[in-house]
């Protein structure tokens, strides 16, 4: 027979007491196996984006913080070339006077002045450098062809007039043509713009709890110099993966060695536009240890690994002492069973089963091994609903980053992203509905005195009360975004005519003008705002669209505000 050896002696086989404990610890090896392989796959995976999201959204908002602040002293200079008591200066002090009250009102803004074509200063704020000569210096030169902005650079002649700081003094520099009345130009205005402006966003963007975990910022010029960045890496340069996709113009967030050997999450982005000489191309990236980013991950696959064999090891020793205990019955019983299973097979009488003394304890091991069976389905039920809880979880997130992502967090208002988004599907809609739409580019009139009187609590809550004025005054169909600031755009489709656009930025005006009742003072303000009209027909080029919106915005400051604007309709295709 099978189950016997040559000599007729019955095979030995395994103990149940053993079998029970193998069983049983394989049992438990692969449901902690199935365990660990869940959490590397569902809860790492999703600690690990999630921490680059968060970095790759530090990233975005220092870079448009950085745009914003560049953005805003090329407006500067801009709007000083533009003023007559500049344009007509023939006495310094006229000019002065000016530019004094720019500092004042800017104290990054470490110098300001007004060279003559000869190079030499005409004027500066507070008379510093006045008579001194420029001509050498880059922001003459750049400035003499138009509105240039200068990188990143040491002090030269400022450094042994301004006070002695902490950090070296660094730059960068606004300069533009000054021109008169008749268009000649007779010199240039330039502004040096302290670096310390950038270190304070660093610290504000990046909360306590970021930089505990180790969360740094870095901005890197085009030559790979760090310019601001953890000490003793500033200017010096700098070689990793997510500063050349940055520099290609790419945004995002990758795991990657740097140079001192260390494992980082980093997020990249780059500042400025392609051939704009208003701006500056920055990288910005934001870095935190691997280590650090997934702590709580790898403490929750430690704690699962160690309750498993924990439980493991006490459910093995409880089955091999059940199995002692059952040992003997089982056999009886199993030999009836045989020997009925015998019977059935020659025809002959079954044998009744006998009264088994331990019969009990046999229910009382059926019940056992049920229960570990419906433990063990538990046990499945518990993983696959963890799993989908998982899912569920990273699949809300998800959608709550993407909300995030897509909307302005003061007002709640779709963002610059989500204009981006939202402009082109309504330039094409044009094309097929054969009916323009237009872009409204409104600018509050005096928002910074509010802000510096009231202070910027106030100032928010009036950004917000604004924003919803401009919503309450358009249709539902139609969207409007903040940009930035007190910068507000709103998509008009489906109008019948250019004239349609211009009627309703009249009807926003009276709405915008009427009091804004903030928690400590109301105040009365007005806006500006530019209008641009897409036709059918017209190019699908949003940013040309939003400059001509932009235009006519500054257009309708410059003719003294609370004013709507039209822009000159686009060039033919």
């Amino acid at each position: 027979m099978k189950n016997k050896t040559e000599t007729g002696q019955p095979r030995k086989r395994l103990r149940l007491a053993t079998l029970v404990t193998l069983g049983v610890c394989a049992t438990v090896a692969l449901s902690t196996a199935l365990q660990l392989a869940l959490v590397d796959h569902f809860a790492t995976n999703y600690a690990g984006k999630e921490a680059e999201l968060r970095l790759q959204q530090l990233s975005w908002q220092m870079r448009d913080s950085l745009n914003r602040v560049v953005s805003k002293a090329a407006g500067d200079v801009q709007l000083v070339t533009a003023l007559a008591q500049v344009r007509e200066a023939r006495d310094p002090a006229a000019a002065r006077a000016v530019l004094d009250s720019l500092q004042d009102s800017f104290p990054d803004y470490a110098w300001i002045g007004i060279a003559g074509q000869d190079g030499k200063v005409f004027a500066s704020a507070h008379g510093l450098l006045e008579n001194a000569d420029v001509s050498a210096r880059p922001w003459f030169k750049a400035g003499q062809g138009g509105l240039r902005t200068i990188d990143y650079h040491p002090a030269l002649l400022l450094g042994k007039l301004l006070p002695q700081a902490a950090d070296p003094w660094r730059f960068i520099d606004v300069a533009a043509p000054v021109r008169r009345a008749d268009g000649q130009p007779w010199g240039v205005l330039g502004v040096h713009m302290s670096w310390n402006w950038a270190r304070r966003l660093a610290r504000n963007l990046l909360t306590p709890a970021l930089r505990e975990y180790g969360a740094e910022i870095l901005v890197v010029r085009n030559d790979a110099t760090v310019l601001l960045g953890p000490v003793g890496m500033e200017e010096k340069k700098l070689n990793t993966n997510s500063l050349q996709l940055a520099q290609a113009g790419q945004t995002g967030a990758i795991r990657e060695t740097w140079p001192d050997g260390k494992v980082y999450l980093t997020g990249y982005s780059q500042t400025g536009q392609s051939g704009d000489t208003a701006t500056l191309q920055w990288s910005v990236l934001v870095r935190q240890p691997e280590q650090v980013a997934m702590a709580a991950s790898r403490q929750l696959e430690q704690l699962i690994l160690w309750l498993s064999v924990a439980a493991g090891a006490a459910m093995a020793l409880v089955a091999a002492f059940l199995a002692r205990r059952l040992t003997r019955p089982m056999d009886r019983l199993s030999r009836t069973i045989e020997q009925r299973a015998k019977a059935v097979e020659e025809g002959q009488p079954l044998p009744e089963v006998p009264a088994i003394d331990g019969f009990r304890e046999a229910q009382v091991l059926s019940r056992a091994m049920r229960d570990m069976v419906h433990s063990e389905a538990r046990h499945v039920d518990l993983l696959q609903t963890m799993n989908e809880q998982l899912e569920s979880t990273v699949a809300r997130r998800t959608a709550e980053l993407e909300q995030l992502v897509m909307r302005d967090v003061l007002t709640g208002l779709p963002n610059r992203r989500a204009l981006m988004q939202a402009l082109p599907a309504a330039m094409a809609r044009v094309t097929r509905m054969r009916q323009p739409c237009a872009v409204l580019f409104l600018d509050l009139d005096g928002f910074k005195n509010v802000n510096d009187t009231h202070g910027h609590e106030e100032g928010d809550e009036l950004l917000r009360q604004f924003g919803q004025r401009i919503v309450g005054a358009v249709r539902r169909t139609d969207t409007v975004a903040r940009l930035a600031g007190d910068e507000f755009v709103a998509i008009l489709e489906n109008l019948s005519d250019a004239a349609a656009a211009e009627e309703m930025g009249r009807k926003i005006m009276p709405l915008l003008r009427e009091p804004f009742v903030l928690k400590t003072a109301t105040v009365n303000l007005s806006a500006s705002i530019g209008i641009a009209i897409h036709q059918p027909g017209d190019a699908e080029d949003l940013d040309a669209l939003l400059a001509r919106a932009d235009r006519a915005m500054y257009e309708a400051k410059r003719g003294g505000k609370n004013n709507v604007v039209m822009a000159a309709a686009a060039a033919p295709v």
